[in-house]
């Protein structure tokens, strides 16, 4: 019946995939909830190519998993990848059998699989990582992840113990991962860290879990990202093996230092979290076997994926479109930070950071506004606030307790109305961040701005 009912499965996963494309409608998810039903052990009957890849962590994921994907194509390798981001068990089903033949063989050379981290129990049974890259373990959205601890307990007990694992040493929950696994490879960033004792306000871990004793910073980045360790126990972030030891703005290039060798690679942008990114992903590769000739050439054509970072230029105006994931404060107070530190003066930022699915839910837990940090929109070249959806008066209120001056701030409810609140004739820099589940609208208000900006500069 096993036979039977997997390639039952085969078939119908394959017909719902084709008639999902023939409509024009997403297929990444579909497909393999139809297969699963049909035949439960449906992955672990596949057979898959002799490296997997797998990639996790709070944050990150889809723009690591696609670096690594189009670093790989690039290289020559044929890669099967979860691309479009649907990373629970259904989604990576679907991305397998979108490449396995009728038999159940994917002929790929390489598998990249961006993994939900609580996912992992039901996919790490049937799908064993060669190499499994963690970026960070943060808070997450209170009604899907919850505390940290739970997350880790996850992931510790899904991760298999012969797993390679790639993990982030300036994250200290996320470096002490899975301790059942022997082969572990840690990345950083050295460069330009800041030489304080304080940790921010924003923070996921406090006492040392090994004694209790309250950790310190050599310096802190972000939230725990940094150098902690205990006072008391031997408890601390580990050393990086991979580094990056350089930023040269001006050469517009980092450098990853490994074994003694510094190698330059194109700065393609220039987001603190975005080099963990990178350096996690030049990391496994690395491992993996691509020669550092390789490895800089293919990461001198990567890009950041259109949906997490989009620029847009028209005339002297410029649109930057960023994935600012609202429920989670610490990805969203990153790209508040980002925003506010990128040049230019007169900047306005359209900020939408609700959930469509919760529009209709007034019970929704808002505590993660409160825990985001709304300091930086304070920045002198920040000209206009602009806060749209239905949560915008609990942002704006969130914003004036974070000392933003309140005759920059805008509380809007339609997107439409944010945008009409746009002056293009004193403001040149525009910076969208929206919500992942706002996709329809962040397109609707790109298209209307990007009209606007070229009917301004027709003038």
């Amino acid at each position: 019946m096993g036979k039977i009912s997997f390639y039952l499965a085969m078939l119908a996963g394959k017909t719902a995939s084709a008639l999902l494309k023939l409509l024009g409608r997403n297929a990444s998810y579909l497909p393999g909830k139809v297969a699963l039903t049909i035949c439960k052990d449906f992955m672990g009957r596949l057979t898959l190519p002799k490296t997997v890849i797998c990639v996790t962590g709070t944050n990150g994921k889809t723009t690591v998993s696609n670096l690594l994907t189009g670093m790989l194509r690039e290289c020559g390798y044929t890669v099967t990848n979860n691309s479009l981001g649907s990373n629970v068990q259904a989604g990576v089903c679907t991305a397998l059998l979108d490449d396995a033949t009728f038999g159940g063989t994917i002929r790929k050379d390489v598998a990249v699989l961006e993994i939900d981290e609580r996912s992992s129990l039901l996919i790490y049974p049937y799908i064993h990582p060669t190499y499994l890259v963690c970026n960070n373990i943060m808070r997450d959205s209170i009604k899907r992840n919850a505390h940290t601890d739970f997350i880790s307990f996850i992931l510790n007990k899904a991760i298999p113990a012969d797993t390679k694992l790639i993990l982030n040493a300036d994250d200290i929950i996320c470096a002490h991962l899975a301790p059942q696994c022997q082969d572990r490879t840690y990345f950083g960033i050295s460069a330009d860290a800041p030489e304080s004792d304080a940790l921010p306000f924003l923070r996921d871990i406090v006492y040392c879990p090994e004694c209790g004793a309250l950790l310190k910073a050599k310096y802190a980045r972000y939230n725990h990202i940094g150098r902690l360790y205990c006072p008391d126990c031997s408890y601390q972030t580990p050393e990086p093996d991979f580094v990056v030891s350089r930023i040269d703005e001006e050469a517009n290039t980092f450098t990853v230092t490994h074994g003694g060798e510094a190698h330059d690679f194109a700065l393609i942008n220039r987001n603190i979290t975005n080099l963990y990114n990178f350096c996690g992903a030049i990391t496994v590769l690395s491992l993996f076997g691509l020669s550092y000739e390789q490895l800089r050439d293919a990461f001198a054509g990567a890009k950041i994926v259109k949906s997490r970072y989009d620029e847009i230029t028209v005339g002297d105006h410029k649109l930057t479109v960023i994935l600012a994931k609202g429920q989670n404060p610490i990805a969203c107070s990153g790209v508040i930070r980002y925003a506010a530190g990128c040049p230019g003066e007169g900047k306005n930022l359209l900020i939408s950071l609700d959930d469509i699915g919760d529009n209709h839910n007034n019970s929704e837990n808002v505590s993660w506004v409160f825990d985001t940090d709304y300091a930086p929109l304070a920045d002198d070249s920040i000209a206009k606030v602009i806060f749209i959806g239905k949560r915008c008066h609990d942002y704006y209120l969130r914003a004036l307790m974070a000392g933003v001056p309140e005759d920059r701030l805008y509380a809007l409810e339609t997107w439409q109305q944010g945008v009409d609140a746009i002056d293009l004739s004193v403001c040149k820099d525009v910076y969208l961040l929206y919500d992942p589940y706002r996709g329809a609208e962040e397109r609707q208000i790109q298209n209307c701005l990007v009209s606007r900006m070229k009917g301004d500069a027709e003038k």
